[in-house]
C-alpha cells in the first residue's frame, strides 16, 4: 500500500553540521517505506539540489526542494523554520534567501532576518515547527508574542502555512501542544515532522560523530546532546501513524503535492554578448572570423587559402547551429582585454587548440591546420557537447580578467564555481580517532596505513592491505575507529571555491543557483559545483593561473632590459641549440619537462623538432610508458625499429609518430581514411574506446569492420586493425592539449637556453615563497654556467635579479621570515645610498618592521657581510633593533632633535660570538632552507678518512663502502602491504639514489632525516631504472646501515696525521704543547707525528702511543687554531 505520508524535514550530509545520509540514500528510503514523494531541506543551503532532484526524478519519487533556514526572529531570539518551493518561482525566492544567509555569515552566524522572510512569502509553503527556539520560548510564557507571530506568518503565507510538529516522547510536549491548540483556533493546519537527520536508529552514533567532528568536540559530549533525539531517523508511515494524528500525517502529502518545482535539462543558457552593430551574434561571429582570417592569410603566401576557408566555413557553421557564437565571442573578448592589458595569456590547452574560428579570433595561439588538431575533438556535430575553452592566464593577472568580465556582464550574473570537500580516507580516519579521544599518534599510524592513490576508498584499502585487515581484528581500538570511519567516509565536510571555474548567468545568477560565501577568499561563490552547474545548463568558463606564463612574462622583462628588441613571438621553433638543451636532460624549470622520469625519457627520446616535443608531453603518463608506446616511438626514431604500417591508407596519419598511435584525433583520423567515419562519428568511436563498454565495442566493430570492406579492405584485416586501434586508443591523448602544452615548453626552454640567467632568476622569484623548491634551481646555476651571488643588503632585492655583469642577486624575500614589503622598504631607501654600516642601517630603516626573526635570518644569510662581520652582525642584531626602534618612537613623538646623526644611536654592548665554518654553514640552512655557499660534506671531508671516496669516484663493488652524505629528499613509498624506503643524497661532486631496507630505516629512524649529514654503509650497485639509457648507466647505493658523523668518525677514521715543521714544535713547545694535550682522550684515534725541517730537507714519523686525539667538532677548531688545517689528516 502507498503511504499517505511525506517527510518534509530531511537533512543530508551536505549540511555540514548535521544530516548524514546521502541525497540518493533518502530517495532510497523514501522508496524503501512505499512513499511517492520526499523533500530535501538541508540547513540553509542548496548544495545537494541537483543530485537529489535528478536521483528522484530517475527513480520515480517526487522530489520536495526546500530548506531548514536560521532565523533571527523580531524578537531577536534565534529560531527555524522550513520553506519549501511550490514552482521555479518559489525556488528562485529559496536561492536568494539562501545567499543572503551566507552574506550574513560574513558578519557571524548564517541567519535569515524574519521580517525578510515574510516580505518574500508568495510560491513558497512555509512550515513553523513547534520546536523552533523562539517559538517554544513564549508558547508557554508570552501568549500574546505568540498569538502576534501566529498571524504574522498566517497572513504572509496565507493557505501556505502550517505549524510543524515533532515528537520523539511518545506525546507532544507542553509548548507543542499549547501553540496546536492555537493554530487550531485560528484554522492553521498541523503537519508531522521528524526532523530526519539519519536514516537508520543505527545510524545516531555516525551522526553525532560527524557533528563532532565538524564542531571539533568529543563524541561523548556529542551523544548527550539535547538538541539531536535517537528518535530522528527516517521512520515509516506506521511509525508516524504511532505519534501523530491522522491529520497532520495527511497534510504532510497534501503539502508535497502543493510543491511542483522544475530544474531544467538539456537546456544550456548562454551569456548575452553585446555587438554594437545591430546584427545577430552568428553573423558577427562569421564576419569577423572571415575578416581574421584574410588578415592571417595575407602574412603568409604558402598557405592553402581554399582549404583555409572551406575549415573556417565548415567549422562556422556547426558553431551557428548549435548556439555557441556568444560563447566564442565572450572568450575573445576577455581574452582580447587581457592581452591589451599586458595580461600573458597561454595557447589555450584542451582540444579548443583544435577550431580554426578559436585561433583567427587569437583565443588560441596555434594554427590548427599546421599542427594537424581536429575541430570535432572540441566541437562534436554528432553530439550534444558543450564548448569549453581552459585558457590559462598569468597568476599575477588571473584575478583581473576575473573582475574585468564580473564588471562588463554585471556582478549579479557572474560567480566563480563552489566546491565541497569530503572526508577522505586519510583524514575522516584522523579525524575519528580525535572525537574518540584516542592519541593524534594511533590515529595517525592507522591513516599512514592507507595508501596515498589519488581518490582511494578505506573500504578498498582495508581489502588490499594485509596490514590493515590485521590491525582491524587484532586491535579492538583500532576497530573502533576503522568501522566509524567507514561510515563517514564521503560525507561534506567544508565548502569552499574553484579555482579557475567562472560562470556567466544570461540574467541573475539566482534563476540557477544560490551563492554560499567563501571565507578564505572573502568572496561568494555558487552552491553548486561544476558539475551540478553544467547540469542545470550554465555554461563554464575556466580562468586558469600558470605559474609557468609569469615566469615566461618575467623572463622577457628581464631581457628587453640588456636587449630591448627581443619579441618573444618570433623565436624559431627549430633552433638546434634548444634542442640539444633538451637532450643533455637540463630541463630543470623547462614546463612539463623537469621531472626525473621526464628527463630520462628526453635522454633516450633526444627531440629534434617540435612535433617530439608534443609526442614527449603525450607519452609520459602510465599507460604509454608501461604499454611500450614511448618504447617503440623512441626506438622506431631513432632506427633502431622499423616503421611498419598495417595498412598503406595509415601511412600519411601515423607518419610523423613512426606508426604508433600516440594521439586521440589519430584514432578519429584513422577511422575517417579507412572506414569512411565522419569526424563527428569518428569521436564517438574514440570515446567509446575509451569507456571499454563491451556491448558498445562490439556494435562499434561491426560499423568500423563494414566500413573498411566498402574501401576495399579484408574483414580479416579490418578485425586486426580495430583490435590494434582499440589497445591503444584507451592510452591516446589529446594531441590539441599535447601541442599547446609543448609550445608553452618550447618557449621555456629556447628562453633557457639564450638567457638561462634571466630565465633561471625569473623561476627562483616565482618559487621564492617555498623555500624547499628554491635549492634544485640554485645548484641548476652552477649546471648552466650562471653565477648566483649570496645575499647583499647594498645589491639583492626583493626578488631574484640578473645585475649588468649576467649574475644572479639572490632575492631577500626568499630567506626565511623575510617579510616582503619590509624589503621593498630597505630598497626604497637605500636609493638614497648604499647603506655603510648596521649603524647606518639602524638609523634609516625601522627594523621593528622586520622584527628580530627576520633581521636573524638576513645576517646569518651574510646579507650584511659587505658592511659587517657576520659573526657581529648575528651577535648584535638584537641590539641594533632595540636602538632602531628607540630612534623611530622618538620619530613618531616629534623628538626628532634628540637623533640628528647617527652617532646618537645608543647600542647596547654585546658579546661577539665566534662561529666555526661548520656553524656558519648550519645558519646558512636555518636562513635559506638548504645549504647555500658550499656543501656541509666538503668541510667535513678532511675529518674523515682520507680513503673514503666522494660520489662521483664511486665505483660498482660488493665490498660494503662508508659514504658521508646529506640527506636531500627521503621518499617513502608503498606497494600493497610492502613498504620501500629512498633516499636521494650528495656530497660536493654529485647525487646518488639510496634504497634502504625497512627494519634499518625503522631501527634508526631519527638519522633519517632530510637535511641531514651522515655517513651510510653499503654496497654500490648499476641502477636499474637507467638500464636501457646506454649513455647514462648510473650507480646507486643499497644501505646496510647508517651512522651519526662523531659515530663514523670512530668507525671509519683509525689514526690522525699531524705534519709539523720545526716552526711548529717551537711554537708549541712555548706553552701550546698544553693546549694539544687537552685533545687527548681514550677513545680517540692514534696519532702519528710527521716531522720536517725544511733547512736540513728532513723528516721523520713518530708514532705517539702514550696519546690518542678524540674526533669532536671542537677538537679540529682547536687543531685550527694551532697547526693550520693544511697540517692534519685523517685516515
Amino acid at each position: 500500500m502507498m503511504s499517505q505520508f511525506t517527510h518534509l524535514q530531511v537533512k543530508s550530509h551536505f549540511s555540514i553540521s548535521s544530516g548524514l545520509p546521502k541525497p540518493s540514500q533518502i530517495v532510497d528510503a523514501a522508496i524503501e517505506n512505499d512513499m511517492k514523494a520526499v523533500a530535501l531541506t538541508d540547513k540553509n543551503s542548496f548544495f545537494g539540489l541537483v543530485k537529489f532532484y535528478r536521483y528522484a526524478f530517475e527513480k520515480g519519487i517526487k522530489p520536495v526542494c526546500g530548506v531548514d533556514f536560521d532565523i533571527k526572529s523580531n524578537t531577536g531570539k534565534r529560531g527555524n523554520l522550513i520553506l519549501l518551493a511550490k514552482n521555479k518561482r518559489g525556488l528562485e525566492k529559496l536561492f536568494k534567501l539562501s545567499t543572503d544567509a551566507f552574506v550574513s555569515s560574513s558578519q557571524g552566524e548564517k541567519m535569515i532576518k524574519e521580517d525578510i522572510l515574510l516580505e518574500n512569502a508568495s510560491d513558497l509553503v512555509c512550515i513553523l515547527p513547534s520546536s523552533s527556539e523562539d517559538l517554544d520560548a513564549v508558547a508557554l510564557n508570552d501568549q500574546k508574542s505568540l498569538i502576534h507571530k501566529l498571524d504574522s506568518y498566517h497572513k504572509a503565507f496565507a493557505d501556505n502555512f502550517f505549524i510543524g510538529n515533532t515528537n520523539f516522547e511518545q506525546r507532544y510536549s507542553l509548548a507543542a501542544a499549547t501553540i496546536s491548540d492555537l493554530a487550531y483556533e485560528k484554522s492553521i493546519p498541523i503537519v508531522a515532522l521528524n526532523d530526519v537527520l539519519f536514516l537508520t536508529p543505527e545510524d545516531h552514533l555516525a551522526h553525532q560523530a560527524k557533528v563532532a567532528i565538524n564542531s571539533a568536540t568529543l563524541l561523548k559530549d556529542e551523544m548527550n546532546n539535547p538538541r539531536v533525539s535517537a528518535e530522528q531517523y527516517f521512520k515509516s508511515y506506521e511509525d508516524m501513524k504511532k505519534i501523530h494524528p491522522d491529520a497532520s500525517i495527511q497534510n504532510s502529502f497534501e503539502i508535497a503535492k502543493l510543491c511542483n518545482v522544475e530544474i531544467s535539462e538539456g537546456t544550456h543558457f548562454l551569456p548575452k554578448f553585446e555587438v554594437k552593430e545591430k546584427t545577430e551574434l552568428g553573423s558577427y561571429l562569421e564576419k569577423t572570423a572571415l575578416e581574421k582570417l584574410e588578415e592571417y592569410l595575407a602574412t603568409d603566401e604558402t598557405l592553402d587559402k581554399e582549404l583555409y576557408k572551406e575549415r573556417l566555413e565548415y567549422e562556422l557553421k556547426i558553431i551557428i547551429e548549435k548556439g555557441y557564437p556568444g560563447y566564442f565571442l565572450i572568450v575573445m573578448d576577455f581574452v582580447k582585454w587581457a592581452k591589451e592589458q599586458n595580461i600573458p595569456v597561454g595557447p589555450g590547452r584542451g582540444s579548443g587548440a583544435g577550431s580554426l574560428v578559436a585561433y583567427v579570433l587569437s583565443i588560441t595561439t596555434l594554427d590548427p591546420l599546421q599542427h594537424g588538431l581536429l575541430f570535432e575533438r572540441f566541437l562534436n556535430p554528432e553530439r550534444p557537447s558543450l564548448p569549453d575553452f581552459d585558457i590559462d592566464f598569468c597568476i599575477e593577472g588571473r584575478d583581473r580578467v576575473i573582475e574585468y568580465v564580473q564588471k562588463k556582464y554585471g556582478e549579479k550574473s557572474v560567480a566563480q564555481i563552489g566546491t565541497l570537500g569530503t572526508m577522505a580516507a586519510r583524514g575522516v580516519t584522523r579525524d575519528v580517532t580525535r572525537i574518540l579521544g584516542k592519541p593524534y599518534g594511533f590515529g595517525d599510524m592507522i591513516a599512514k596505513m592507507i595508501p596515498l592513490t589519488p581518490g582511494i576508498k578505506l573500504k578498498e584499502a582495508i581489502e588490499d592491505s594485509n596490514e590493515l585487515q590485521e590491525l582491524k581484528n587484532e586491535n579492538e581500538e583500532a576497530a573502533e575507529v576503522l568501522e566509524l570511519a567507514l561510515k563517514l567516509e564521503g560525507c561534506a565536510r567544508s565548502i569552499g571555491k574553484h579555482a579557475a571555474g567562472v560562470v556567466i548567468a544570461p540574467d541573475d545568477i539566482h534563476e540557477f543557483t544560490p551563492l554560499h560565501y567563501d571565507s578564505e577568499t572573502n568572496s561568494m561563490a555558487t552552491q553548486l559545483d561544476m558539475y551540478d552547474v553544467e547540469d542545470i545548463g550554465l555554461v563554464k568558463f575556466d580562468f586558469l593561473g600558470l605559474r609557468t606564463l609569469t615566469v615566461i612574462n618575467n623572463t622577457v622583462k628581464s631581457i628587453e632590459k640588456v636587449n630591448p628588441k627581443f619579441k618573444l613571438k618570433e623565436i624559431p621553433f627549430d633552433d638546434p641549440k634548444v634542442y640539444n638543451l633538451l637532450s643533455s636532460g637540463k630541463t630543470k624549470g623547462i614546463f612539463q619537462l623537469e621531472s626525473s622520469g621526464m628527463i630520462d625519457l628526453i635522454k633516450r627520446m633526444k627531440p629534434e623538432n617540435f612535433s617530439d616535443i608534443v609526442a614527449l608531453v603525450a607519452l609520459y603518463r602510465p599507460g604509454p610508458l608501461n604499454s611500450g608506446m614511448a618504447d617503440d616511438y623512441i626506438n622506431r626514431k631513432n632506427g633502431r625499429e622499423s616503421i611498419a604500417y598495417q595498412h598503406t591508407n595509415l601511412k600519411k596519419v601515423l607518419n610523423e609518430t613512426y606508426g604508433v598511435f600516440v594521439y586521440q584525433e589519430q584514432v578519429m583520423e584513422a577511422a575517417q581514411v579507412l572506414a569512411s567515419y565522419t569526424l563527428g562519428d569518428a569521436d564517438n568511436l574514440r570515446r567509446a574506446m575509451g569507456k571499454k563498454k563491451a556491448d558498445v565495442m562490439e556494435e562499434e566493430k561491426g560499423t568500423f569492420v563494414a566500413g573498411c570492406k566498402n574501401n576495399n579492405i579484408p574483414e580479416n584485416k579490418a578485425v586486426e586493425i580495430f583490435d590494434n586501434i582499440e589497445k591503444f586508443a584507451g592510452y591516446g591523448f589529446n594531441k590539441s592539449h599535447s601541442a599547446a602544452y609543448a609550445f608553452i615548453a618550447y618557449q621555456t626552454a629556447y628562453l633557457k637556453t639564450h638567457y638561462p640567467s634571466h630565465f633561471i632568476a625569473a623561476v627562483l622569484s616565482s618559487e621564492q615563497d617555498k623555500t624547499d623548491k628554491l635549492e634544485p634551481h640554485v645548484k641548476d646555476c652552477s649546471l648552466m654556467g650562471i653565477e648566483i651571488l649570496p645575499p647583499n643588503i647594498n645589491t639583492s632585492y626583493e626578488t631574484f635579479v640578473v645585475n649588468k655583469n649576467n649574475q644572479i642577486e639572490y632575492g631577500l624575500s626568499a630567506l626565511k621570515d623575510v617579510g616582503k614589503k619590509f624589503i621593498e622598504e630597505v630598497c626604497l631607501e637605500r636609493q638614497k645610498g648604499n647603506f655603510k654600516s648596521l649603524m647606518d642601517f639602524a638609523s634609516r630603516i625601522d627594523l621593528r618592521k622586520g622584527g628580530i626573526r627576520s633581521l636573524q635570518s638576513l645576517a646569518k644569510s651574510g646579507a650584511f657581510d659587505e658592511i659587517v662581520d657576520r659573526d657581529l652582525a648575528v651577535s648584535s642584531m638584537r641590539s641594533y633593533l632595540e636602538a632602531s626602534e628607540q630612534k623611530f618612537k622618538s620619530k613618531e613623538s616629534g623628538m626628532l632633535e634628540m637623533f640628528a646623526s647617527n652617532d646618537d644611536l645608543k647600542v647596547s654592548e654585546v658579546k661577539v660570538k665566534k662561529h666555526t665554518e661548520s656553524e656558519k654553514l648550519k645558519m646558512e640552512l636555518e636562513s635559506f632552507g638548504f645549504y647555500f655557499s658550499k656543501h656541509p660534506v666538503s668541510i667535513l671531508r678532511r675529518t674523515l678518512s682520507a680513503r673514503l671516496n666522494p660520489i662521483k669516484k664511486l665505483v660498482t663493488s660488493n665490498n660494503e663502502k662508508y659514504i658521508p652524505v646529506l640527506i636531500n629528499q627521503k621518499r617513502i613509498i608503498k606497494k600493497g602491504s610492502n613498504i620501500f624506503v629512498f633516499l636521494e643524497v650528495s656530497d660536493e661532486t654529485g647525487l646518488i639514489d639510496v634504497s634502504v631496507p625497512l627494519e634499518l630505516h625503522d631501527l634508526k629512524k631519527p638519522l633519517f632525516k632530510e637535511n641531514s649529514v651522515v655517513v651510510i654503509k653499503g654496497t654500490v650497485a648499476a641502477d636499474d631504472y637507467r638500464r636501457e639509457n646506454l649513455e647514462d648507466v648510473g650507480i646507486k647505493v643499497r644501505a646496510t646501515d647508517i651512522y651519526p658523523i662523531d659515530l663514523a668518525r670512530l668507525v671509519v677514521n683509525s689514526e690522525i696525521r699531524l705534519k709539523l715543521s720545526r716552526e711548529k714544535m717551537k711554537a708549541l713547545g712555548n706553552g701550546k704543547f698544553d693546549e694539544l694535550r687537552t685533545l687527548s682522550s681514550p677513545e680517540g684515534v692514534g696519532v702519528v707525528l710527521e716531522l720536517t725541517d725544511d733547512n736540513l730537507n728532513m723528516s721523520s714519523e713518530i708514532r705517539v702511543d702514550s696519546m690518542k686525539i678524540s674526533l669532536e667538532d671542537s677538537t679540529f677548531a682547536k687543531l685550527d687554531e694551532l697547526i693550520g688545517e693544511e697540517n692534519y689528516q685523517i685516515f
